[in-house]
């Protein structure tokens, strides 16, 4: 009965997803992407080109996507929900595979307002496992795994197309989207962080 409902809550989540209802998504999202999310809002704001140049590949390109704006995105006072969605959803290329994602049987028994499940990818078990918390009378989920797998995703993309060269990729994704970016800019922190 439980993992029934958790199931039907994820599926709900991607529709969310599908629907691009990201602050319903956001107010959905728990333990390490909340953690990783809030992390993400920092980096936004106060990242130089060293600090950014060792976070993974989806972050990377979300800050200096929205940075690189002519006028860099106000996040000012965002919950860290919005900030791992903000990350999670930055190239959409790779939003396809949230459609692929489906929660499985649990990885133990239930465990009752926390249950973690085996994730398949296109009906394959890669390895993935998300977590549901119960909260009040819904289900919210840690997506951190998902996340790991679409920087996997994005990095094997850039090494097949670009030779691993982060930015090869950033400039080709400028050029062929006509964005008016500003590089300089997009590696600076945030004036006034």
């Amino acid at each position: 009965m439980v993992v029934s409902a958790v199931k039907a809550a994820f599926d709900s989540l991607k529709a969310d997803f599908r629907d691009g209802r990201f602050p319903v998504v956001a107010g959905r999202l728990a333990g390490e992407s909340l953690v990783w999310g809030d992390r993400l809002l920092g980096l936004f704001r106060t990242a130089g080109r060293g600090e950014l140049a060792a976070v993974d590949s989806l972050a990377r390109f979300w800050v200096l996507r929205y940075r690189g704006m002519p006028v860099p995105a106000d996040l000012t006072g965002a919950p860290a929900g919005v900030g791992f969605v903000l990350a999670f959803t930055a190239f959409p290329y790779l939003d396809v595979m949230m459609e692929a994602w489906e929660l499985s049987e649990p990885v133990a028994a239930d465990a009752g307002d926390c249950l973690r499940l085996h994730c398949l990818f296109d009906g394959a078990d890669e390895g993935s496992v998300v977590t549901a918390e119960r909260v009040g009378g819904g289900w919210r989920f840690d997506m951190m795994p998902l996340y790991r797998d679409k920087v996997r995703a994005l990095d094997t993309f850039i090494a097949s197309r670009f030779q691993g060269d982060f930015d090869a990729f950033l400039g080709h994704y400028v050029a062929e989207h006509d964005l008016d970016f500003h590089l300089d800019q997009a590696w600076r922190p945030l004036a006034g962080a």
